[in-house]
């Protein structure tokens, strides 16, 4: 017996209310580091340097690695406020992590496809664009050794004509990040960086002039002049465009499955444009002929290939120039999941074929933050809800409930009634109840009522109730026969001889001093479920080696009348309500602490 009680109170510590807190703490913990930190690092568990394919094609150089990043987006602090529960501060933190475990791709360049800044068009001081700039050099910080490139788009140096826009956007971004248009050289490519929201704007000027491209006079330091520039240089270097604004195509042209929804339509609004002109395109394809175009602006990915005509117009085969919109690095209500792209170059004359691949590219995703909380954190909260509200609703049936005295008798009583005490006889077959008036020896007694004489080994002193009316016990009771109570020190009475019996007539019952009042005895803790005439269901089954009982029982009306009870019931029923929801708040604050410390510990220290 003794083992089985230390089985139960070692299962009744396991499952006890600090238990389960503390279980949930180190849940919630564990849940916070892989959601908020541990998902990023596995995103990049299938993003991969497209080297391979270019080894395919038996080249042996080392390629060199670009890292394409498109609409970052960093809201300016001063302008969005500082708060840690608004969407600027959110997305000021997704890029922030994002960025820390793309950094770990070791890549050899990075450029940066417009949009770098949410609102820099709109600084109109030197000093607010200088700690905005800095803001963003303190969040995507790269190795001196590695550069970047910067193209600009409409949020850095806007579109169009606007009072709200800054007049010096295009002076600042110019001194902070670099020419609006340049040519660089690397891996033996020419890389053609082209300012597209001011292609935009001349195109709109030389449509409004009604004049074509051929007889346009080009913009001194603008991009159609910077476009024809490149064109005039002999090379027989591959091109890669990068624009800010994807080129124009058919509004039914497909972006291919990797696109989350829809695909890019023209239409234009106040500092933006979706799409170059139709004639712009093909200026900038039949001038520039480069072999890949990547551009930004739409969020989501979009894969497609524009068809050109060879160079000589007698020759009707097509020539073929794939573009990829790259997605937004920063979150969106347009997209579930960004993005980011890797470029592998490798010199063209390193190629095993002149018609080889020098180039591949691939597609890369950041984790989807609207899945991570309707799939994990918002189901986690729930179930720790009911975990927390079944804690605090009914706290007693987490305490100890074994009696220290006797495994068999803990085992024997009830929650719903005091524990005895061992081998107690208080609890009887029949209690005497007090009579009203005289009563006569002749008076039957109750059948289940048995004379015993007790010897002086079986006398203990017990204390009486005096309550005058008081229920019998039960008939069932497994416990020890009935006895009379006798006041401690008068041994004399429990002599046969001296019982009240022997010195009074047949007819009346002795009264006065020596009478000795009939004892009461305490109710058992079945009394109460013998009082029950409402339906009851029981079930009976063995769990875990134990017999267990299931009873559900309708309430009965003095229970509903004490649910519906006014006044001085509905005050002790708020009191324990608001008992229970201060338990419930307290538990829940206790839960979360850890989890926040966690996160704002690790969120200091490493991103």
């Amino acid at each position: 017996m003794s083992f089985i009680h230390e089985r139960r109170t070692r299962s009744s510590r396991l499952l006890s209310r600090n238990t389960i807190i503390n279980l949930l703490r180190f849940f919630w913990v564990v849940l916070v580091i892989w959601c908020e930190f541990g998902v990023f690092f596995y995103s990049l568990s299938d993003c991969k340097w497209p080297d391979k394919e270019l080894k395919e094609a038996g080249s042996t150089e080392k390629p060199t690695r670009v890292l394409l990043i498109s609409d970052p987006q960093l809201p300016n602090p001063r302008r969005s406020g500082i708060s840690w529960f608004g969407y600027g501060a959110s997305s000021t933190r997704y890029v922030r992590k994002g960025w820390s475990v793309v950094t770990r791709l070791h890549p050899h360049a990075v450029v940066w496809l417009g949009d770098t800044l949410a609102s820099g068009r709109y600084v109109t001081s030197e000093d607010e664009y200088e700690n905005y700039v800095d803001e963003f050099k303190g969040i995507f910080t790269t190795d001196k050794s590695v550069p970047n490139y910067f193209v600009p788009g409409n949020r850095d140096v806007g579109l169009g004509e606007s009072s709200a826009f800054s007049k010096n956007a295009r002076k600042y971004f110019t001194e902070y990040f670099g020419p609006l248009n340049q040519e660089v050289n690397l891996a033996g490519h020419r890389l053609i960086f082209i300012d597209a929201p001011g292609l935009v704007d001349e195109d709109y000027r030389r449509h409004g002039m009604g004049k074509q491209y051929e007889t346009w006079t080009p913009a001194s330091g603008g991009p159609i002049e910077f476009i024809a520039s490149v064109a005039i240089k002999a090379s027989s270097s591959p091109i890669i465009l990068f624009s800010h604004i994807p080129l124009s195509r058919s509004a039914s042209t497909s972006c291919g499955p990797l696109r989350e929804q829809g695909s890019i339509r023209a239409s234009a609004g106040h500092g933006y444009q979706n799409m170059l002109g139709k004639q712009t395109t093909r200026f900038v394809l039949h001038t520039l002929r480069p072999v890949v175009v990547f551009s930004g602006d739409n969020r989501d990915y979009c894969n497609m290939t524009h068809q050109l005509l060879a160079p000589d117009a007698n020759i009707l085969t097509k020539t073929s120039v794939r573009e990829v919109t790259v997605k937004s690095f920063s979150p969106s209500k347009h997209i579930r999941r960004p993005g980011f792209q890797l470029l592998s170059l490798i010199p063209p004359d390193s190629a095993v074929s002149p018609h080889g691949p020098t180039f591949a590219d691939a597609h890369c995703l950041l984790p989807d933050t609207f899945r991570i909380f309707s799939s994990i954190y918002l189901p986690a909260l729930v179930l720790t809800g009911l975990a927390l509200l079944y804690l605090n609703i009914s706290p007693d049936r987490h305490r100890r409930r074994f009696s220290t005295l006797s495994p068999i008798s803990a085992s024997r009583s009830r929650p719903s009634s005091p524990p005895p005490g061992p081998e107690s006889a208080i609890w009887t077959n029949w209690s005497p109840r007090k009579s009203s008036g005289p009563t006569t020896p002749a008076t039957a007694l109750p059948p289940s009522v048995t004379v015993r004489v007790p010897s002086a080994k079986e006398i203990f002193t017990f204390r009486a109730s005096s309550s005058s009316s008081v229920p019998g016990s039960p008939h069932d009771s497994p416990l020890l026969s009935p006895i009379p109570l006798f006041h401690a020190g008068h041994e004399d009475e429990m002599n046969p001889a001296h019982y009240p019996s022997q010195h009074h007539s047949d007819n009346v019952w002795p009264s006065g001093e020596d009478v000795h009042e009939a004892p009461s005895f305490l109710p058992s803790p079945s009394a109460r479920r013998s009082e029950r005439k409402w339906p009851s269901w029981s079930w009976s089954f063995v769990f875990r080696g134990r017999r267990r009982r299931l009873t559900i029982a309708l309430p009965m009306w003095g229970e509903m009348k004490k649910i519906c009870a006014s006044d001085n019931g509905d005050s002790m029923n708020r009191s324990r309500r608001r008992g229970m929801l201060w338990r419930l708040g307290g538990d829940s604050m206790s839960v979360a602490l850890p989890a926040v410390v966690t996160w704002a510990l690790i969120g200091w220290l490493f991103f």
